[in-house]
């Protein structure tokens, strides 16, 4: 809705959907049917299977999966106006792009990742005499010309300049954070909060019913904690994880307020009987002083915010903290200091994005000062975090 195209031009859009890291039947099906209630589409196809990390391919079978990727889909190779795309890096989205070569690139945001300094590939210029440098550049600007699979494997996860030149424009939700140099060029175009909070609004209308826990009256303030998917992405241990949100959801009871949790939409086991847990040990009306999001686990938590009874958010480095506070204009507060740590490479720089834009979580005020160890307790609760990874017995 920039004004770049004429408003009564129609288009044929086609959604594919996947996932690189794995998902479980559950999520897929429940994308599906979110995806379906905010724009007509001329299909959905499923493309787990189709759309990997997978980078070693042989030559013939990189021909043979652009073709069963435009077989799948239904296009033919000359027939795709736009490809939509998180990234222009990743193995996946390089062979879907590859597939139709005609396509113009448009890119929209997928959180903090969107922002990070991705490198453009230069193919690596071969070590040896000036001669046989020119000769196997040579050779190797050759390959990459008529071989995508040569391409896939030599650029690993840069971005390749064929298809950066390709990017017409990137759309982006969180504004204030700089775009990588990689884009410096490409136009950017801010989304809209009324849009977002329009789709949102319509996609709650359609996919959501049901109790409205959220809407009625509480005897304290509620906080809103956000689970991530930390084990399930290396990170660390389920224990671990589940450790630092026992300790946080505790302190948050304890400055007085309820808790409501929310499950990462990519995590297989669940964390909250552990909070029940802890909880329970701290308070006797633990049933009341922390309770589950009333929305299924795979959908976002901006699904249903606004009708959240909460008066603050806390997480560690997810990017809903600032989608939150963007949106809807929600106190939000990260702990991303105590995990930033425990973090390498990609996720230090996301941590540094949290922390830039959402208050400690040091700065949640208790409601009863009193009780609270941040405003003139005890030594000892002070320096004894459970949180900080250098108490390792803590944990």
């Amino acid at each position: 809705m920039d004004g770049s195209s004429p408003a009564d031009e129609e288009h044929e859009d086609y959604l594919l959907l996947y996932e690189t890291a794995g998902v479980s039947e559950h999520f897929k099906t429940g994308l599906a049917e979110l995806a379906s209630t905010v724009w007509t589409w001329k299909r959905i196809i499923w493309a787990y299977d189709l759309l990997t990390s997978e980078r070693k391919y042989g030559q013939l079978q990189i021909f043979r999966i652009h073709r069963l990727i435009r077989d799948t889909i239904g296009i033919d190779a000359s027939s795709a106006v736009e490809i939509w795309a998180c990234f222009v890096n990743r193995p996946s989205e390089k062979i879907l792009l590859d597939s139709y070569p005609e396509a113009k690139i448009v890119l929209y945001e997928d959180g903090l990742t969107s922002y990070l300094p991705f490198e453009i590939s230069t193919m690596s210029w071969p070590p040896g005499t000036r001669f046989r440098r020119r000769i196997t550049g040579a050779l190797i600007a050759g390959l990459s010309t008529i071989s995508p699979a040569f391409r896939l494997r030599k650029a690993a996860d840069k971005i390749e300049r064929h298809h950066l030149r390709r990017v017409t424009k990137f759309y982006s939700l969180l504004h204030e954070i700089p775009i990588h140099d990689a884009l410096e060029n490409v136009p950017r175009f801010q989304v809209g909060a009324s849009l977002m909070r329009d789709v949102i609004d319509e996609a709650c209308r359609d996919a959501l019913s049901g109790g409205n826990e959220h809407c009625r009256a509480s005897a304290n303030p509620r906080i809103l904690l956000l689970g991530q998917a930390l084990s399930r992405n290396g990170i660390m241990s389920y224990a671990h994880e589940a450790a630092i949100y026992r300790r946080i959801a505790e302190q948050i009871v304890e400055r007085g307020y309820d808790v409501v949790w929310k499950e990462h939409p990519r995590i297989s086991t669940p964390f909250f009987p552990e909070l029940l847990d802890t909880i329970g040990n701290v308070t006797a009306d633990a049933s009341t002083r922390i309770m589950e999001a009333n929305l299924p686990h795979i959908y976002p938590i901006e699904l249903v915010v606004s009708r959240m009874n909460i008066v603050g958010c806390v997480s560690g480095t997810s990017a809903a903290l600032l989608y939150l506070k963007w949106l809807y204009g929600i106190k939000t507060y990260t702990f991303a200091e105590t995990l930033i740590p425990l973090m390498t490479g990609a996720d230090i720089l996301m941590s540094e994005m949290v922390k830039a834009h959402a208050e400690p979580f040091s700065g949640l005020q208790s409601l009863n000062a009193t009780k609270d160890p941040l405003k003139g307790g005890s030594p000892e609760q002070v320096e004894h975090d459970p949180l900080n990874p250098t108490q390792a017995n803590s944990i």
